[in-house]
């Protein structure tokens, strides 16, 4: 298993959207159903989006031009995350955030929290979706895998892999609605209502660190490149 797409996988785990997906999902009467759907879901569509790139990556692994596009797309990658994270801090891009309290409902107006009110099955699967769009994070494990097997399976198996890593909020929060659903929804309301608060430490904090390291880990490539 690539080193690098572990550590990008758990950059991953707790972000602002899918915690405040799983804490009403847990807020609801059927929890299990709705965690269950929006897994599945989720699971089913980032799978297929990280199988076929793997898959068209892979297919250029053994040409020269794959040696010399690998640096370059790492160094674009940290770019763009490095200047989000600038963007972000410095106010530039909007950022929607409300008080959230620990205790009683709590009025959301973004357009995640719309859709998180009254969640049918059709909508945690949508939810699932939504919330695991593939980003700057994704792409980058998934050119970290390509460029670390030239095998389909091994490949796919990281994929899975990353994708069980991404969704293990989500997977922890179903198994403990089911053996200890006090616990569950108390614990993921305080992460989520954390995660909501420093929403903007977070993007900014993950997206310095994953720009920087790809940046670092691309120039090498871009030296040897042209020299």
């Amino acid at each position: 298993m690539s080193t690098e797409a572990i550590l990008l996988a758990l950059s991953t785990v707790v972000r602002p959207t899918s915690a405040a997906a799983v804490v009403a999902m847990l807020a609801t009467r059927h929890p299990q159903r709705l965690l269950g759907v929006y897994i599945v879901a989720g699971l089913t569509f980032s799978l297929a989006v990280g199988a076929v790139v793997v898959v068209l990556l892979q297919g250029v692994s053994d040409s020269a031009a794959s040696f010399e596009l690998r640096p370059v797309a790492a160094v674009a990658l940290g770019a763009l995350a490095v200047g989000y994270a600038g963007a972000v801090g410095l106010g530039w891009l909007p950022r929607r955030h409300h008080p959230v309290g620990l205790e009683g409902p709590v009025q959301q107006h973004d357009w995640m929290h719309r859709r998180l009110q009254n969640l049918s099955l059709r909508g945690a699967a949508t939810a699932g979706v939504l919330t695991h769009l593939p980003g700057l994070v994704y792409l980058a494990a998934l050119n970290a895998i390509a460029g670390s097997t030239t095998r389909a399976v091994d490949g796919m198996l990281q994929v899975t892999i990353y994708n069980a890593i991404w969704f293990s909020l989500a997977i922890v929060a179903l198994a403990l609605s089911v053996y200890r659903p006090g616990v569950s929804q108390s614990a993921l309301e305080v992460l989520g209502s954390w995660t909501r608060f420093h929403r903007r430490a977070i993007v900014v904090v993950c997206f310095s660190a994953l720009g920087g390291y790809l940046i670092l880990t691309g120039i090498p490539g871009l030296l040897h490149r042209s020299g």
